[in-house]
């Protein structure tokens, strides 16, 4: 499942340019016009110079990927002109969504052997360049496709990395298929560092990934608690697994009503990573739903196959635990993980039902459809039980936020404004949107229940803000917390830039960035 990248910091050399399978030239409006600071053969400043006399600049348009078959003293050359851009827009996410459809087309093309150089990466300050130009390529050329007897383009991505700096570092072991050398040229001087810590980001990622694309007959409550245990192992995690018994020890009654309906047992799964000495411990919760049916109020049946990405909001904590704790960043993170699985039986929880959650609070059960709310009720609540400060969660909560925001956008609700401005910028900073949902004033009276201390759905309207306000309910008063909806962007429809067809793991690296913060 790999690509593997070479990294030279070292100045180009023009034979490596002539002897490659493959140029990847990743070239913005402005850096079309300045191509000589590359020291490229003069068959390709032609090539460029052809480029923009009979197409104009189209091809610098961000994604852009063109394809141009050039006669090169070696031989033939395969050239990919991968546009980022025009002025402003010539950003390091526009860099890291060329960079994933320059991985796709040299998949699709089978180069083994690449280059690729941009002019704007003869900066030596432009590190973060590099490093969302890394991401890309490692991202993009991601696949799911493990259970196909015929892989496709030579098998799924995924990563692995040797440079002149740090040889021998390793990602994802491939399954099948080939692999692509891509070999990035740059002036930065530690850029071999900064390649390996990429490769370290998109591991976790893409094992988030694979989590969420996995079939709900593979991967539930308890083999989810299993890969957890294993993480933990690899990477020298405190961790623990709570089943039905001790759930029902502490009250959990809102989890333990969500999985009652299946033969699946549900889990709460918490890992520590304890590495920042005296500072507080923030909490990373995520939604498990391994599977969701909608219960008693049933899912209709189009679609419903996708329901086995509703425990994303779990595999993203888990990715970022693991990049956490593989870059040994000087801080405190808790990561605990609802998992459950909701069906239909004779003993699932029913519509009117009144539960009493671990906090004590009572629920009137009014749509078991929004059970991810009430699985991080208890959980939230077990974060500040383990000792959290802050506390950020992540779920497909709704489908309201599609509505709302699109699909390439997230959704925050939270009691702290500098908290949801913290995590804005840190999912701006590695290509991830999020926009800051108002706490409107009725959201807590459209919540409340007649017969209850709280009901768990308010029904359609404002219904992304009445779901997080849910959620924080079971905060303890005083706690810093953000709530972080990820119902439209956890999966994407086809493959574009560094985002694959499938589930994406979007949040995991926000929540990896949002750490280095701490």
């Amino acid at each position: 499942m790999a690509q593997l990248i070479t990294v030279k910091s070292a100045k180009e050399n023009i034979e490596c340019y002539e002897k490659a399978e493959s140029v990847v030239l990743f070239l913005c409006r402005e850096c079309a016009d300045h191509i000589h600071m590359l020291s490229l053969p003069e068959e390709f400043y032609d090539a460029v110079a052809w480029q923009i006399k009979t197409q104009g600049y189209g091809f610098t348009d961000t994604g852009n990927i063109t394809s141009v078959l050039l006669k090169t003293k070696a031989g033939f050359t395969r050239i990919l002109f991968a546009g980022i851009g025009a002025g402003k827009a010539c950003t390091p996410n526009h860099l890291r969504v060329a960079a994933g459809n320059a991985a796709r087309e040299l998949k699709k093309n089978k180069i083994r052997e690449a280059v690729a150089a941009a002019p704007l990466l003869t900066n030596p300050k432009r590190g973060h360049y590099l490093k969302a130009l890394a991401e890309g390529l490692l991202l993009g050329s991601y696949a799911f496709d493990k259970y196909k007897n015929k892989k496709v383009n030579g098998g799924a991505a995924a990563l692995e990395i040797n440079n002149t700096e740090n040889a021998g570092v390793s990602g994802i072991t491939p399954d099948s298929g080939e692999n692509t050398s891509v070999t990035v040229f740059s002036a930065i001087e530690n850029a071999g560092a900064i390649i390996s810590e990429a490769e370290v980001v998109c591991n976790a990622i893409c094992r988030a990934r694979d989590l969420a694309n996995e079939p709900g007959n593979v991967i539930y409550p308890e083999t989810l608690a299993e890969e957890a245990l294993q993480v933990a192992e690899e990477y020298n995690l405190g961790a623990e697994v709570l089943g039905v018994k001790e759930m029902q020890a502490l009250g959990m009654g809102a989890i333990l009503a969500v999985g009652a309906g299946s033969v699946r047992e549900p889990r709460m799964i918490t890992l520590k990573y304890a590495n920042g000495g005296d500072k507080p411990f923030v909490a990373f919760v995520g939604k498990g739903i391994t599977f969701d049916s909608g219960g008693i109020s049933i899912k209709p049946s189009d679609g419903m196959g996708e329901m086995k990405d509703d425990m994303t909001g779990a595999a993203a904590v888990l990715g970022a635990m693991q990049a956490i704790a593989a870059l040994k960043l000087p801080v405190n993170i808790l990561g605990v993980m609802a998992c459950a699985e909701n069906m239909p039986s004779g003993s699932a929880q029913r519509p009117g039902d009144i539960i009493r959650a671990a906090s004590g609070k009572t629920i009137e059960v009014d749509n078991t459809d929004a059970e991810g709310r009430l699985v991080l009720a208890d959980a939230v609540w077990y974060a500040c039980r383990k000792g959290a400060a802050q506390v950020v969660d992540i779920a497909t909560l709704t489908g309201a936020v599609i509505i709302a925001l699109g699909e390439h956008t997230s959704g925050i609700v939270s009691n702290t404004d500098g908290l949801a401005e913290e995590i804005k910028k840190a999912g701006h900073r590695v290509g991830e949107g999020w926009w800051q949902l108002p706490v409107v004033e009725e959201a807590e009276e459209m919540l409340r229940s007649s017969c209850a201390d709280i009901k768990n759905s308010a029904g359609r309207p404002a219904g992304t803000i009445t779901g997080g306000v849910f959620i924080g309910q079971f905060v303890d008063p005083g706690i810093p917390w953000a709530h972080l909806d990820i119902g439209g962007t956890s999966t994407a429809k086809k493959a574009e830039g560094h985002l694959p067809e499938g589930c994406t793991a979007f949040g995991t690296a926000t929540l990896i960035e949002y750490a280095r913060t701490l």
